[in-house]
């Protein structure tokens, strides 16, 4: 019972990475972990840097748990700006 006390206490680092890699994977189609049910031993390594599988979660727990500022980290990221297609105005001009 004390670990699921401390599971759901907001200090479990693991909530936070789990939940980061739900939120990259509606972002990208694909989680930081390519496994996203499984976090343990058996799962799968990150696919990214340290600092999206560690480093965003701190931020995300350090940040009061506000999904706000997770997505800006998301958006923001030079990750999620080289994933967006270049997009063609009827001029047909780059946007």
């Amino acid at each position: 019972m004390a670990y699921a006390r401390w599971l759901v206490s907001g200090k479990h680092p693991l909530v936070a990475r789990v939940l980061v890699n739900r939120f990259w994977l509606n972002h990208f189609g694909r989680g930081i972990v390519n496994t996203p049910a499984d976090f343990g031993a058996l799962g799968e390594r990150p696919t990214h840097d340290r600092n999206c599988s560690i480093g965003w979660p701190a931020e995300f727990m350090d940040g009061d748990w506000k999904i706000k500022s997770l997505q800006r980290l998301i958006v923001l990221s030079t990750v999620y700006r080289q994933s967006s297609p270049k997009r063609r105005f009827a001029s047909g001009r780059p946007g």
